[in-house]
């Protein structure tokens, strides 16, 4: 695919990582940031709907090689 990326987005919960196996296909970093807000977001409210904290978890985006290009805690995207 020319023009894009693919990225995995992995979730932290303290010192516990799930990898994202499958990845997205994007355009950017931009885009894959914009998608990270998004599962913020999503991740944030179902966290306060099970009356769990959301204060230790985050969410890093990788590139295809693994490598973290950014991480975004929970609570950040509003």
């Amino acid at each position: 695919m020319a023009g894009v990326n693919r990225y995995f987005f992995n979730f932290r919960k303290g010192n516990e990582v799930s990898h994202d196996t499958f990845g997205m296909y994007l355009a950017s970093l931009e885009e894959a940031r914009a998608e990270a807000c998004q599962t913020c977001r999503d991740l944030t409210m179902l966290a306060e709907l099970s009356g769990e904290l959301a204060s230790d978890c985050e969410v890093e985006v990788a590139d295809a090689s693994g490598v973290p290009l950014l991480t975004l805690p929970l609570p950040t995207c509003h």
